[in-house]
């Protein structure tokens, strides 16, 4: 059955979700599309725009865990990753998705996740209304962090099927 985890392997999980080495990889290529892409423009190319880059994409993910894990503090929730107990394809897809969008109380119930949803918005958002070029508003928060929750659903699978960090 489902164990809920102690407030120590929470703050492990949430220090190697925002510094942890799959993280910094994670940032290192976020960060390196971004610079293929010239995007934003204004932080150029070369050394000085990926480290813009660099910075900008480690910042709003510390944003984005350190609301989540407020948040599942404060509620008393657990949006952590587990691998699926069940067998077969079909059931541990659903389960690898529905994790993407869904947090556990202490009973084990699985509820929406409000801290997942306002911590992705939230640190697209604060990135996009302050350090990001002026020609950025809420609204590109808004995209970038529904595209952070689409790529959630591909990274479970990839946790669920492929190998675990």
């Amino acid at each position: 059955g489902y164990v809920f985890p102690t407030h120590k392997e929470r703050f492990n999980r949430y220090v190697k979700s925002t510094v942890g080495p799959f993280r910094l990889a994670w940032t290192g290529a976020s960060a390196g599309l971004a610079q293929w892409r010239d995007s934003p423009e204004e932080w150029e190319q070369g050394m000085k725009g990926y480290g813009k880059r660099y910075a900008s994409s480690f910042g709003q993910n510390a944003i984005q865990q350190t609301v989540v894990y407020g948040l599942d503090e404060a509620i008393g929730l657990d949006t952590g990753f587990g691998k699926s107990k069940r067998e077969g394809f079909g059931a541990r897809l659903k389960d690898a998705l529905i994790q993407n969008v869904t947090s556990r109380t202490k009973s084990g119930k699985r509820v929406v996740s409000v801290p997942r949803f306002v911590g992705v918005y939230t640190g697209a958002i604060v990135a996009r209304e302050t350090w990001y070029p002026d020609r950025y508003s809420y609204k590109d928060g808004l995209r970038s962090g529904t595209t952070n929750l689409l790529t959630g659903f591909g990274i479970n699978l990839v946790r669920e099927f492929v190998f675990s960090w």
